[in-house]
């Protein structure tokens, strides 16, 4: 089942130690990730290692809390081709696996029986249209003479018709790409015998065998420039959930983080097992390459985001009768008990509203584990590769949307 999870991004310079692990920087829903821009050193203060504290400088964070679920890419956009005129194919341009542009012919069939048909229809048009000039030139304003032309005129339009049917039938002799995209599945070959309507079979060896190419099951071309997700949540995580909501995806097959926003939300659960959950609707936004119908896809659903916050982890605070503090540290090292005033805590970081600045250093209670776990956490509370972008442009391909973030704090 999909999980809460809450990630601590960065806006400003900040300073956070390494080597350890934030006490409680994993819990659940409350769990949140350091972010900071690649170019932004990490220092750190290990005059306190030994007694399980560490220093901090106070910065301005940006501070996430997000819906964590997972669901395949879908293309927006799909065509499903097939020759409507009869013939046999003669010639096969595109493979399944290729791309193809708008326009591009795929196959052809021979047009020997269809050219002969357009030819007799526009024979027989231009017989009639031969009468109906000679019975004009006949009329001699009898009822009799005005009936011969108003018949004549109809078998005239009934031809036109019969010539139009013709033309359009030598155009069906190509199978043309509707869309640009991915050609995911082409049946045809070569001296493959196909009727109108979809129907075929195959003319290898002088044996005909049947064989399906109907509509639903001949030539497929899946878009690659608009993609959605459908995920399933639970009544708890759906709730936290709107409409515009921003999205950040990530895919094995993908470098990089790619973004998208909530499009739809179902109004009715789906009960499976005793358990109910609510189909979510993302759309990937912006031009990312490498995407492929079917591609497995982690979505983060930004759910609360709060902009340059003065924000410390909530173990460097003590709260004792009513009253919270946290230890500053001066530039001789000299320590000092404050009290702070707090605002909103989220997930294991709490918003300092009065009683610190910027740039001041904190005493923050830390938890170490050892071995390699120990290393692991040190990457995990340091640096992350560069900062979440607030420009909307982004690394990897995609963008963020614009827009707001369905009524979130701090929009």
């Amino acid at each position: 089942m999909p999980q809460n999870s809450s990630r601590w991004n960065r806006a400003r310079t900040w300073v956070v130690p390494t080597g350890t692990l934030l006490a409680g920087a994993g819990l659940g829903a409350g769990a949140m990730a350091l972010w900071g821009s690649a170019d932004e050193p990490v220092q750190a203060d290990r005059s306190m290692e030994a007694a399980g504290q560490q220093t901090v400088t106070v910065g301005l964070e940006t501070l996430e809390e997000s819906v964590s679920a997972s669901g395949s890419l879908v293309a927006v956009t799909t065509d499903s081709l097939a020759f409507e005129a009869s013939g046999t194919v003669t010639k096969v341009k595109v493979e399944a696996g290729d791309h193809v542009e708008a326009g591009d012919v795929i196959a052809r069939i021979d047009t020997l029986q269809l050219t002969a048909s357009l030819r007799s229809a526009e024979a027989e048009l231009a017989q009639a249209e031969a009468k109906l000039a000679n019975l004009e030139d006949a009329d001699d304003g009898s009822d009799a003479s005005e009936a011969q032309i108003a018949a004549a005129e109809a078998q005239v339009e009934v031809l036109e018709e019969s010539v139009a049917d013709a033309e359009e039938a030598m155009d069906d002799a190509k199978l043309v790409a509707d869309i640009s995209g991915l050609v995911t599945s082409q049946p045809y070959e070569v001296g493959d015998v196909v009727s109108g309507g979809g129907s075929a079979s195959s003319g290898m060896g002088g044996a005909t065998t049947a064989a399906s190419t109907s509509s639903s099951s001949g030539v497929t071309i899946v878009g690659l420039d608009e993609w959605t997700v459908s995920v399933s949540l639970s009544e708890d995580e759906v709730s936290q959930v709107e409409e515009g909501d921003q999205v950040t995806f990530t895919a094995d097959d993908v470098d990089g983080e790619f973004f998208g926003i909530v499009t739809d939300i179902a109004n009715l659960p789906t009960t499976t097992g005793g358990s109910a959950t609510y189909a979510v609707d993302l759309q990937v936004t912006g031009d990312v390459e490498g995407l492929y119908e079917g591609t497995s896809v982690t979505a983060e659903i930004i759910t609360l985001r709060r902009v340059d916050v003065l924000a410390v982890p909530t173990n460097a605070i003590t709260t004792a009768d009513g009253v919270s503090t946290v230890t500053v540290v001066d530039s001789e090292g000299e320590e000092t008990a404050r009290e702070v005033t707090l605002g909103e805590t989220i997930g294991s970081y709490s918003e300092v509203t009065d009683g610190l600045e910027e740039g001041e250093e904190i005493v923050v209670t830390v938890m170490a584990s050892g071995g390699t776990d120990s290393e692991t956490s040190e990457e995990g509370f340091g640096q992350m590769g560069g900062g979440f972008p607030t420009d909307g442009s982004f690394p990897g391909g995609g963008e963020m949307p614009t827009g707001g973030m369905g009524g979130m704090p701090g929009q």
